[in-house]
């Protein structure tokens, strides 16, 4: 279930909408939790009969709904800027992922690996993974920093990147559909 899915049907219902469009900065893939205070979005109800909302209501009734899935916080009715603002949102997230090596690394390559992401322009042709619902296309997005510890034949990394970068790949290589990549 995405966030759209968790937040418009309950929207679109409160103000007896004949549709909901969700306007949102950026995404998540549904193996990934956003952490700390999420980001903003806008839900449009198209051919609304009431507007007159009580917004402290209405958080509660979609938190409700998405029982622990999504969290609202800080609802509140929003403006044709708001909709433009979070369209043009500086997407760029930072992930904390959990790596299963295929065979233990030393130190030196791990970390040399490390170094050679951080600040790098990456070239992600589109992953197998989504291919078939997206354009398949070789994208560039940046990696703001990187950083990682490594433990055996397990690392946990944390990556800062433009709004965008599939950092799976940017881990796996996608068999080199993703360069450089850690792998």
């Amino acid at each position: 279930e995405s966030v759209e899915q968790l937040t418009a049907p309950v929207v679109e219902e409160a103000m007896d909408g004949s549709g909901a469009t969700f306007h949102g900065a950026g995404r998540e893939d549904v193996d990934a939790l956003m952490l700390g205070s999420g980001r903003p979005f806008v839900i449009e109800v198209e051919d609304p009969h009431v507007r007159d909302i009580d917004t402290d209501q209405l958080q509660a009734d979609i938190n409700d709904f998405a029982d622990g899935k999504a969290e609202v916080e800080g609802l509140r009715l929003a403006t044709h800027e708001m909709v433009e603002r979070v369209k043009e949102h500086d997407a760029s997230k930072t992930y904390r992922m959990g790596v299963a090596l295929d065979e233990p690394v030393d130190r030196e390559t791990f970390e040399a690996a490390l170094e050679e992401l951080d600040g790098a322009t990456i070239y992600q042709d589109t992953p197998q993974r989504v291919d078939h619902r997206r354009a398949s296309k070789t994208r560039t997005r940046e990696v703001y920093s990187i950083d990682g510890t490594l433990d055996g034949d397990t690392a946990e990394i944390e990556v800062h990147g433009e709004g965008g970068l599939y950092v799976k790949e940017l881990i796996s290589s996608d068999e080199g559909r993703t360069e450089p990549s850690l792998a």
